[in-house]
């Protein structure tokens, strides 16, 4: 394909989408991403198109106001839009959702939502949706654990600013540099271990499903435990939603003397406690029991201590950071935000 017939189907892509990525164009094409960007420099001199941080977007018409470009102010009444994809809408997510809603609206800036479902590839279909409707800024949570080197690669070249919500790499990773907003969730597996220590319990376990979070659970857990002295051969336990799990799991808790547990999230940690009492032990004199979410800790027979991911401060500042971010020029320097859980001492651990 020459270079006349890639322009022409740059424009064809754009005048469907409005917008699109330096990656896709290069796949699509069958080209480098180096001439692709080559293409849209041409382009870009002719003026029929804009160049924008991973891609392109397509210029109006003369007679049709422009939406402001980053760094540029909004013409009076005119409302930015900013696209959300997360995984699900229930749950854990529904305040993040919520305290986007809200910063949002304090913005008047319109936030359009996409949903994953823990899905790779939704989560690119339903940003290819939105950025056809014409967001200009997107809040994602990618459905993987965000340790995968190639999934900051296609966050940052979408053609929009991004802020990534509750994901975020190993310090040590060699990946592109994005804007994300964190629960620093190590720093609340810290927190529950050091009150379990500070009650006298060295024996203490952790039982977490396998999520994103767990592994910076297990992190925080594993940093509290080495820096406390606590016997490093204390179990470390993967849940899961199998029949008999709990009854497996408590069986190797009382093996190893386990006299404390950290359980994730909230279910795992009340289907644990109803185990622990069908064998007649006692919450907290046996066994004290730390949940981490506090969704519905508090609503247990017995309340349940728990640690709670600040989920609609969550929101609220990956809105403030976006927003931020469409004022600016895109000079200053990329922002990782770490927002602190709290800890709240319920019947489970405090007798």
């Amino acid at each position: 394909m020459d270079a006349t017939q890639r322009h022409k189907t740059i424009l064809r892509m754009l005048r469907r989408h409005g917008s699109v990525r330096v990656t896709l164009l290069a796949e699509t094409l069958g080209v480098t991403q180096i001439t692709v960007r080559r293409d849209i420099n041409h382009l870009a001199e002719q003026g029929v198109l804009t160049r924008v941080h991973g891609g392109a977007v397509l210029n109006e018409p003369d007679n049709t106001p422009l939406p402001a470009r980053q760094g540029e102010p909004l013409p009076i009444g005119q409302r930015r839009t900013i696209g959300m994809v997360v995984p699900a809408t229930s749950y854990y997510y529904r305040e993040v959702i919520e305290g986007a809603r809200a910063a949002a609206e304090a913005h008047r800036i319109r936030l359009v939502m996409g949903v994953s479902r823990y899905e790779e590839a939704e989560d690119k279909l339903q940003i290819e949706q939105l950025l056809a409707q014409g967001i200009e800024g997107l809040l994602l949570t990618p459905s993987s654990s965000g340790e995968d080197p190639e999934t900051w690669q296609w966050i940052a070249d979408l053609p929009v600013p991004v802020v990534v919500v509750e994901r975020r790499h190993h310090p040590a990773a060699d990946v592109p540099s994005l804007d994300y907003v964190i629960t620093d969730h190590e720093h609340g597996a810290t927190q529950a271990v050091r009150h379990l220590a500070r009650l006298g319990h060295r024996r203490i376990a952790l039982v977490a499903r396998p999520t994103p979070t767990s592994v910076w659970l297990r992190r925080g857990f594993e940093a509290a435990s080495a820096a406390l002295g606590l016997p490093p051969d204390m179990p470390r336990l993967a849940a899961d939603h199998q029949p008999g799990s709990a009854d497996r799991i408590v069986d190797v808790l009382l093996a190893s003397d386990t006299t404390a547990l950290l359980a994730h999230p909230d279910e795992e940690a009340v289907l644990l406690l109803q185990e622990l009492r069908s064998r007649g032990l006692v919450v907290p004199d046996d066994v004290a029991l730390v949940s981490y979410d506090d969704e519905f800790a508090a609503l247990s027979d017995v309340p349940l201590t728990a640690v709670a991911p600040p989920r609609r401060e969550l929101g609220r500042a990956a809105v403030e950071l976006l927003a931020r971010r469409l004022r600016q020029d895109g000079t200053e320097a990329m922002r990782h935000i770490h927002l602190l859980p709290r800890l709240h001492v319920r019947s489970s651990t405090s007798g």
